[in-house]
């Protein structure tokens, strides 16, 4: 009996240890307008320095592994000002977003978005 619980308690240690080793936590929070208080589903929220990120979902809510020693996270949607915030000691974070650019000025294009005016070939308004 006493080899079963040191052996369970053996496989629970090579299993639970890589992911406290790896020094990563978790940030979840909620993107919102700043001024309807409507959520942003598509935002997108980048670690500062890696190329580690997400977006939000359809109740603009996100979950973010963050890995040790990011300090910083970017926040940006097609439309609205981008804000870059300091990570801190709290795991939940919930933004809101300011609206800057006129929308009729961005045009959303398959690999990203131009101005109106620098877009190359047909705009069609949806």
């Amino acid at each position: 009996m006493r080899q079963f619980i040191n052996l369970t308690v053996l496989i629970l240690a090579v299993v639970l240890a890589p992911g406290f080793l790896y020094g990563q936590r978790t940030i979840t929070g909620v993107v919102t307008d700043a001024v309807s208080g409507e959520t942003l589903i598509g935002a997108n929220i980048l670690v500062v320095g890696t190329v580690e990120g997400t977006i939000t979902d359809v109740d603009g809510s996100y979950s973010l592994k963050v890995p040790e020693g990011a300090t910083r996270l970017v926040f940006s949607y097609t439309g609205y000002n981008s804000q870059e915030v300091a990570i801190g000691s709290s795991d939940k974070l919930d933004i809101r977003l300011v609206a800057g650019q006129v929308l009729d000025e961005v045009v959303v294009i398959g690999y990203g978005t131009v101005k109106r005016e620098d877009a190359t070939g047909s705009v069609q308004t949806v």
